[in-house]
């Protein structure tokens, strides 16, 4: 608060509400109330005119309250967008330094995972699950939004385990930690995850084949996707529950 304007504010507003009270008197004339609504508009928008970081009326005078909240949201959105730029340009890196040849789960295998998933979420699960899919699909490269689901999964697990343990989610104990321990973190703090470690395993398998440059099918991209958008579900809803 600008301390100096401040008080030149609030002498202002004591000039109106002493102009207004010689005129009304003490307490004043109820008939007086309207003819001297605006002294009294005045010393109100004197009095608190300090509180706020801009005013503006029209085109050029508008009241805005303080953003200061808005702002660090805005600044922790934009490092968590950086983070993930840094992530996908080091999966997009992987695929030119390696080429690793995985055994991924068949089609039919990943629709069976994704069936098990699918029985353990409710209506809303079910709703932000479709929604993630929809998002995916909507990727020109599929090896791309199969990258993108790793790197969900990862990050979703790292948000879960840094609240767990009180840390950052920047922390290098938690940057450095494996998905298997992090997942693992999950499952002791909640045994009832545990039907997750064997779909988020398959579908992590596809995602790396494909970050590898590894030939993956259509048919096993789609149900991989959609696993991925399951096990997100998941995790997101879990997330949102300890907030």
């Amino acid at each position: 608060m600008n301390h100096p304007l401040s008080f030149l504010s609030w002498l202002v507003a004591f000039y109106f509400s002493l102009g207004f009270l010689t005129r009304a008197g003490f307490p004043p004339k109820a008939d007086l109330l309207t003819d001297d609504a605006l002294s009294i508009g005045l010393t109100l928008f004197f009095l608190f005119l300090p509180f706020f970081n801009k005013i503006k009326v029209g085109s050029w005078l508008e009241l805005e309250r303080s953003v200061r909240e808005a702002k660090k949201d805005i600044v922790a959105a934009k490092e968590e967008l950086r983070e993930f730029k840094n992530e996908i340009r080091t999966t997009v890196s992987m695929v030119t330094t390696n080429t690793v040849n995985l055994t991924v789960a068949g089609a039919a295998e990943l629709r069976r995972q994704g069936e098990k998933v699918e029985e353990k979420l409710d209506q809303t699960g079910r709703q932000k699950a479709e929604e993630v899919e929809q998002e995916l699909h909507a990727e020109e490269d599929v090896n791309y939004a199969l990258a993108k689901v790793r790197i969900d999964i990862e990050r979703l697990l790292r948000l879960i385990v840094g609240k767990s343990l009180n840390l950052p989610v920047m922390d290098n104990t938690l940057k450095f930690m494996s998905l298997t321990k992090m997942f693992d973190m999950l499952v002791r703090s909640d045994v009832g995850y545990e039907y997750l470690r064997d779909p988020m395993k398959k579908v992590l398998a596809v995602c790396n084949a494909a970050v590898h440059a590894q030939v993956v099918s259509a048919d096993q991209a789609d149900e991989a996707l959609k696993l991925g958008s399951q096990v997100i579900a998941v995790l997101k809803q879990h997330h949102n529950a300890k907030d």
